[in-house]
Formats: C-alpha cells, sequence, structure tokens
C-alpha cells in the first residue's frame, strides 16, 4: 500500500467494541434522585449538542452546560464519571487490531489515537486492552473534538498530509474530518474491516491503497 509514516485511528468502534452498561452506574449516586430521570433520558441529546456547540471538551464548559438543562452536574461528578467508566466499561478489542499494530510498529510506523471522548476514560481502557504501549500520541475530547479541523491538525502535527491517513467508523467525524485536513482515510464498516486492512497493507503489491470512500 502507499506508504504512510502516520496511521490516525478513531477508538470506539474502530479499536474497541464498547459496553457502556455501567456508565450510569456513578451518575445514579450523584445526581439529585429528583432529576434523575429527565436526565438519563436527555444526557445523550445533550451530549449531541455540547459537541455541535463547542470545539473540545472541559469539566466546567460541560457542567455549566449540563446546569443550563438544570441538572446538578458538577465538575467532580464529572471528572468522577470519567474515572468511572474507564474502570468498568468493558471492551472487546476487534479483530485484528494487535496484528495490525504490531505490522506498523515494526515498520517503523507512528500510531496516533484521534478520539472525542475524555482521555479520562480512554487511555485506562487502551491500557486494560494492550494497546497503550503502541501509541505515540493521543489526541482526545479535552484537546479538540473530531471533526474540528483542529483535532486533526493536532494529530498531523508537522508530518506530510501525504503520509497520514485516518482510519475510523464514522462518515461524519472520521470520513468528512479527513477531507477537511486533506489527508486520506479508510472507513471501517460491515464490509471494510481492521483485518481487511491489515491484509491491504502486508499484500498490496502495486503500493497503493484502496480506500473506502463512502459516498
Amino acid at each position: 500500500m502507499k506508504n504512510y509514516k502516520k496511521y490516525i485511528f478513531d477508538l470506539d468502534y474502530t479499536l474497541l467494541i464498547p459496553d457502556w452498561s455501567k456508565e450510569d452506574d456513578f451518575l445514579r449516586k450523584s445526581i439529585p434522585l429528583e432529576e434523575q430521570e429527565e436526565f438519563f433520558g436527555k444526557k445523550q441529546l445533550i451530549l449531541n449538542k455540547y459537541e455541535l456547540e463547542f470545539p473540545k471538551y472541559d469539566f466546567k464548559t460541560l457542567s455549566n452546560y449540563f446546569k443550563s438543562y438544570g441538572f446538578s452536574v458538577s465538575e467532580e461528578v464529572i471528572e468522577g464519571w470519567m474515572i468511572h467508566n474507564g474502570e468498568t466499561i468493558k471492551d472487546q478489542l476487534v479483530d485484528g487490531v494487535i496484528e495490525l499494530f504490531d505490522y506498523l510498529k515494526a515498520n517503523n510506523k507512528d500510531i496516533v489515537i484521534l478520539t472525542s471522548w475524555f482521555s479520562g476514560t480512554q487511555i485506562p481502557r487502551l491500557k486494560r486492552n494492550g494497546l497503550y504501549e503502541y501509541i505515540d500520541q493521543i489526541i482526545a475530547g479535552e484537546d479538540a473534538m473530531k471533526p474540528d479541523l483542529e483535532s486533526f491538525k493536532l494529530a498531523i502535527e508537522d508530518t506530510n498530509k501525504d503520509d497520514c491517513i485516518m482510519i475510523g467508523d464514522s462518515i461524519k467525524s472520521d470520513k468528512i474530518g479527513a477531507e477537511n485536513a486533506g489527508i486520506d482515510y479508510y472507513i471501517v464498516d460491515a464490509e471494510h474491516s481492521i483485518r481487511d486492512l491489515l491484509q491491504v497493507i502486508i499484500s498490496d503489491k502495486d503500493n497503493t491503497i484502496h480506500l473506502v470512500k463512502k459516498k
């Protein structure tokens, strides 16, 4: 395949398939009982709106944003929530990830994680699943969120754009973000897996990657 220097990976549903079922356990102990039914009904919607309105996550801004909807979610609660998630999320490691990372590092490639969620949750998961030792850089939500151009600039740094590729599962965050940043991309989906990408890298004889570009 094309001789990329830097491989930029999304985390959730690209490298790890998370089980979020214990996420709310901490919040149920930390948010007033009378707010909980409405809070849990609106939590994801509020987070989705936050990501449209702000360029990055931070505890204070997110706390104030929840408070604007009438919910008592302090900075300390958010920090504890992130730690709890990092400790309790059970992940399924996507098939082929370790082999791909082994191959990339054996060939002196840079591996970057570009995730829009807090590092306090993501780093423990990377460590627990044996991926952290491979990674050269982590750009998380408190740095910048995808598809904001700043997040891709932080991931690319001083590497030539032609030497970078984004690997992710999201059209909105990964494909569009990569296009706006001017780098190649590979979209993981039902027909194009991480193991498929590994096989393309290893077996492609004409030095060209067959990128998945959804319309």
